[in-house]
């Protein structure tokens, strides 16, 4: 018997909740008794030197591999994939018969304050991490291959993760193995059609 395997993917700029929401996310997942399994994607890449995508994408592709060998069909992934050919690398690396991508946004002063909160001030990459999210949380959000624009200022994980899941679900209505859907951004709890 076959089964399709699908993948939801988690993008955004450092600062914009990413691992936050895949934790609520997972929670809920949880709660209704979905089999899934979900991946913090940078585990792969930390250390010193910071792994290239090129050196991390195939690190990505045996974990969903063991995960698929163990019976899992669908996949939660948080990335920070600044580019579309990084965001094609995740989905290439996923191998999976379905994919919606969600990216989360924060105001760029919001993710600066995010990760100024988070990270050790004794840690020398802060400042170029908090000035590089800056950018991002502006540029991120327009990549080619985003399915839906979803907010997080001001918001808890759990209100964001039940938006994502609403989200899935209007976006898995209307996909189709060759059509991408219109993207969509939801700032609350409105659907809109940008």
């Amino acid at each position: 018997m076959w089964t399709v395997s699908a993948a939801l993917i988690l993008t955004g700029a450092p600062g914009s909740g990413k691992f936050s929401v895949l934790e609520a996310l997972s929670a809920l997942l949880e709660v209704d008794e979905l089999a899934f399994g979900a991946l913090e994607s940078e585990q792969l890449a930390w250390g010193w030197p910071w792994l290239r995508p090129s050196e991390w994408l195939p690190q990505l592709a045996a974990v969903i591999s063991l995960q698929r060998a163990a019976g899992r069909r669908l996949f939660v992934v948080a990335a920070t994939t600044e580019t579309q050919v990084e965001l094609h690398g995740v989905i290439n690396a996923l191998a999976v018969d379905r994919v919606i991508v969600v990216c989360l946004q924060a105001g760029p002063d919001v993710a600066v304050r995010r990760i100024a909160d988070r990270e050790p001030d004794a840690w020398p990459g802060k400042g170029p991490l908090i000035a590089h999210a800056r950018e991002l949380a502006n540029s991120m959000p327009s990549i080619a291959g985003i399915d839906a624009v979803i907010g997080t200022d001001g918001r808890s994980p759990v209100e964001v993760a039940a938006d994502v899941l609403r989200i899935h679900g209007v976006l898995a209505a209307r996909c189709r193995s060759d059509h991408h859907p219109n993207s969509l951004r939801l700032d609350r709890c409105d659907v809109e059609q940008s």
